[in-house]
């Protein structure tokens, strides 16, 4: 394959319960002009999928989540290859973590590469507790224990990302 699919928008959902179990639905879709998810065949699609998983979580591994001080692990559970048309795929992707909250303030930190971005991105957390302080590359809306970000193309992001919360 010559051209790889390019990147052109993600969007990403945290959803942080209350036993510390974070599960992250994310989408990423791609410009595919040579078609190239379109033309895989059953055996071809298996391949790529554990591909695109085993290259994920090597990109999880390289970061440092943790949670209250404690590192946790990242794991993909789940992948899959859709088309919106055949040169507009898209990626689903489910990774799970978990840690442990406390009554009081909880910390969430993610430290990763910093990079600039190659394509237009959004993700939303639910927390659940009162979000009480966000640092994270981009734009951050914040509504009670809802976060909101919105990242545009050629931005700098990484580097250490945080949430705090408050837990009653």
């Amino acid at each position: 394959m010559s051209e790889e699919p390019i990147p052109i928008y993600a969007n990403g959902f945290f959803n942080f319960s209350k036993d510390g179990k974070v599960t992250q639905f994310t989408i990423f879709y791609y410009n595919d002009e040579k078609q190239y998810y379109a033309s895989l065949d059953r055996r071809a699609l298996r391949k790529e999928l554990l591909t695109i998983k085993r290259n994920l979580q090597y990109f999880l591994d390289q970061e440092e989540i943790t949670i209250n001080g404690r590192k946790v692990d990242a794991k993909v559970k789940w992948v899959k290859i859709g088309l919106l048309t055949p040169s507009i795929p898209f990626i689903e992707f489910i990774v799970v973590f978990s840690g442990e909250l406390r009554k009081g303030i909880n910390i969430y930190r993610n430290v990763y590469e910093e990079e600039v971005t190659e394509y237009p991105y959004e993700a939303t957390w639910v927390l659940p507790g009162k979000v009480i302080e966000v640092k994270l590359g981009g734009r951050v809306k914040v509504n009670k224990n809802i976060v909101r970000l919105k990242v545009n193309k050629n931005e700098k992001v990484g580097g250490e990302e945080e949430i705090k919360f408050l837990l009653l």
